[in-house]
């Protein structure tokens, strides 16, 4: 798939197949995240923790859970049912928190290859408070005491196959 081609289809996946990535699919999308660019010095410090264990997911959904914004009083799985998620998180973050760009790097790195391996995926951020909050599953997921989850990746064979999709425009001015 051209690059061009790439950026048409990747998109935030909502609805997965009951299944698990393949283990090759796993291992190219952390090879993505391998190759992202990070700010000078902070590649010893990004982790990426990879959850798979469907007892766990089912334990950070349970603690994740959000009030849906187009249906106000009904609560959502924030992790959409996908099997796969991968959190980002840092050691140390620094006082301009430039730490956030690189996982935002990261995940973009971890959603273009899923997208070119058919797969779908979306950008988990807003329900982690609520994860880092969480001690118990913390310590379910082997953080150090230091890192601190900045954001999360979930990733699966979505219900509905990926298609181009046509995209209302981003204002640009020119100067």
């Amino acid at each position: 798939m051209k690059l061009e081609e790439l950026f048409s289809y990747r998109r935030s996946t909502r609805m997965y197949k009951n299944q698990q990535i393949t283990e090759e699919q796993l291992q190219q999308i952390l090879a993505a995240a391998q190759n992202a660019p990070l700010a000078v010095g902070n590649r010893p410090k990004a982790r990426l923790t990879v959850v798979q264990n469907p007892e766990l997911l089912d334990e950070i959904r349970k603690c994740c859970q959000t009030e849906s914004r187009k249906s106000p009083g009904v609560i959502r799985d924030s992790l959409y049912g996908a099997p796969t998620l991968i959190l980002v998180s840092e050691s140390i973050l620094s006082e301009d928190r430039i730490e956030l760009c690189d996982a935002a790097c990261i995940i973009e790195n971890m959603m273009l290859e899923a997208t070119s391996l058919g797969l779908g995926c979306c950008y988990i951020w807003g329900c982690l408070s609520k994860l880092r909050a969480n001690s118990v599953l913390l310590e379910k997921l082997e953080l150090a005491k230091e890192q601190v989850i900045l954001s999360g990746f979930i990733c699966g064979t979505p219900v509905k196959p990926l298609y181009a999709k046509e995209r209302e425009p981003i204002s640009v001015r020119r100067l």
